[in-house]
């Protein structure tokens, strides 16, 4: 059995070595919960505007999907929720392989959510 032994220039945790309770792990964590958080906002702004969704929607794919729906939501919805997920699993991939890349983009991820926020919240 070898003992560990630590010498006072030696580090427990690198920046490269990804710890599960890093203060990086914390944060992108907390990114993840507010991409979705927002997201789940802009889907109960869908479902709250009901009918009068076609007023409202600016996307084209949206309302190309709620079109083809007969006028029901719910395509769209499924659409976002799907689109939300496949972000938040490509992202959370990245983490897991390159935290130096995913970093930025997680940033700028959530800087156009912000976006997207003060937008809802002005229409």
């Amino acid at each position: 059995m070898h003992a560990l032994h630590l010498t006072p220039n030696a580090t427990r945790f690198k920046d490269s070595v990804s710890s599960p309770f890093s203060a990086w792990s914390f944060f992108f964590a907390g990114i993840l919960f507010y991409v979705c958080a927002v997201s789940v906002y802009d889907g109960y702004l869908v479902l709250r505007t009901g009918d009068m969704i076609r007023d409202f929607e600016l996307n084209p794919v949206g309302l190309l999907l709620i079109d083809c729906n007969g006028g029901d939501p719910s395509l769209f919805l499924v659409a976002k929720m799907l689109g939300t997920l496949l972000v938040i699993g490509l992202l959370s991939a990245l983490n897991h392989r390159s935290q130096r890349l995913a970093r930025p983009v997680a940033f700028t991820l959530a800087a156009f959510q912000s976006g997207l926020l003060i937008f809802l919240q002005n229409c």
